[in-house]
């Protein structure tokens, strides 16, 4: 996982007792599917103009700890599998001490125009496969 973004809580993300409402954490997890996009050079703006889209067909998520009005949060995101129409994002959301707030995963298939499944387009695959690369080869040095 990598980090794509920050958020400061705003109050309207919060319920009466200045808590992150559960469902606010998937509008997160948006944020950082389209960063994660963005970092891979491939925005959704470019598949939409291909007419492909993601629509979500499964979504998990758990609640480790609370957020509150005011608190920072780093959006971490990556690639956890692909399949020949579909994607999963793995995602966790931590505080700015690091302490894992919520982790959960969003699956969406890649459909067209017409609604029905597309392939997965090869240079995203290799863009993720590359990232995914990438971050092993950090890790793996910073094991050293």
């Amino acid at each position: 996982m990598i980090e794509v973004a920050r958020y400061r809580v705003i109050f309207g993300d919060c319920d009466p007792m200045r808590i992150v409402y559960y469902g606010n954490y998937f509008r997160l997890f948006e944020i950082g599917r389209a960063e994660l996009f963005r970092r891979l050079g491939h925005p959704f703006a470019i598949y939409i103009a291909r007419g492909l889209y993601l629509g979500v067909i499964e979504t998990t998520c758990r609640y480790r700890r609370p957020s509150r009005y005011d608190d920072d949060l780093a959006i971490y995101a990556a690639v956890v599998e692909t399949r020949r129409a579909r994607i999963t994002i793995g995602y966790e959301i931590r505080g700015a001490d690091g302490e894992l707030r919520v982790d959960g995963s969003t699956t969406h298939a890649v459909i067209g125009e017409d609604g029905r499944p597309q392939r997965i387009p090869e240079e995203f695959r290799d863009a993720a496969r590359a990232l995914t690369a990438s971050r092993a080869e950090t890790r793996a040095g910073a094991a050293r």
